[in-house]
């Protein structure tokens, strides 16, 4: 399960999601990073959902090295993000809650 998992907002508008594997004065290593959008849900186009695609998706390497001059903020994913974020790269998806029992 990938840990210490942050989106970027960069000055470019984008915001990418990725496990930080080194922060610096000057960069931001990321591992595994996609973008996250907005883009209309399947079952109602005029609804909005959240997608992720790959970011950099040419590198030959998952490392990915960002300038921290382009990075305007970091900040936690909200759950469901994280989750999801572990499922597409293999880690484990912790339950709901509720569906345990447990408040």
């Amino acid at each position: 399960m990938a840990k210490n998992i942050k989106i970027l907002k960069l000055a470019t508008g984008e915001e990418i999601m990725g496990e930080v594997l080194n922060v610096s004065e000057a960069n931001v290593t990321l591992k595994n990073v996609v973008r996250v959008m907005v883009v209309p849900s399947r079952s109602d186009p005029n609804t909005p959902t959240v997608a992720f695609a790959p970011w950099a998706e040419f590198s030959a390497t998952k490392d990915i090295l960002v300038s921290g001059a382009h990075v305007i903020c970091a900040y936690e994913p909200v759950k469901e993000f994280i989750n999801q974020y572990n499922a597409m790269f293999g880690g484990i998806i912790a339950p709901k809650t509720d569906l345990v029992g447990f408040d």
